[in-house]
């Protein structure tokens, strides 16, 4: 994979075909579906930013959301297409960037970011939860989980963003319903429930 530049959409689609994805093991995350459970989606749409091959967003669909992913890697793309299509789930995919949410003229009744927050840098994510505000109207919800920054450069794994970093970004456009506090290995995470508020 060298002769991609790192976080490309080319290096992103040989993790894929390598089968190099240890953070894509086709099991949902029980955070998710208890959000589901909790919330069903009774036709309305859900938005999964950083798909992959849509795991949590099929099973977003099972509860009765209409699903749109978005990813970089065309190979992720394909893959979730074709689970959706096998299930004969509501579910359409796009490929682009966590900030190029513009991609979408659709309000989200929810999204949903198991894992490519974490991937950005602070300006990104900055650019990402103001594009995030214009696709999620007032009262819609966002289900983020994120790892913490690196203590030792010699992790391995996503860059991550703090809490505080989460905060300043996501707080002027969403209230904070819960946070509950976790390990991805020896790496502090975090899943964060929130709410879009009227401007």
């Amino acid at each position: 994979m060298s002769e991609f530049a790192q976080g490309a959409p080319a290096w992103w689609d040989a993790r894929y075909r390598q089968g190099s994805t240890p953070w894509d093991q086709g099991i949902p995350a029980p955070e998710v579906l208890a959000f589901a459970a909790q919330h069903p989606g009774e036709g309305r749409w859900a938005l999964d930013i950083g798909c992959g091959t849509g795991t949590h967003g099929r099973a977003l669909a099972r509860s009765g959301y209409r699903v749109a992913g978005i990813d970089l890697s065309w190979v992720a793309l394909q893959r979730a297409r074709a689970a959706a299509h096998a299930e004969r789930l509501p579910w359409v995919g796009v490929q682009g960037s966590a900030e190029d949410l513009a991609l979408f003229a659709l309000a989200f009744a929810m999204a949903l970011d198991v894992g490519c927050l974490h991937t950005l840098d602070p300006a990104q994510a900055g650019r990402y939860a103001q594009a995030l505000r214009r696709r999620v109207p007032p009262g819609g919800h966002y289900l983020l989980y994120a790892v913490h920054p690196r203590q030792d450069p010699a992790q391995s794994g996503p860059p991550g963003l703090s809490p505080g970093l989460i905060e300043q970004v996501f707080g002027p456009g969403f209230d904070l319903i819960w946070r509950q506090q976790g390990w991805q290995g020896e790496r502090r995470s975090d899943w964060w429930l929130w709410q879009s508020r009227s401007p």
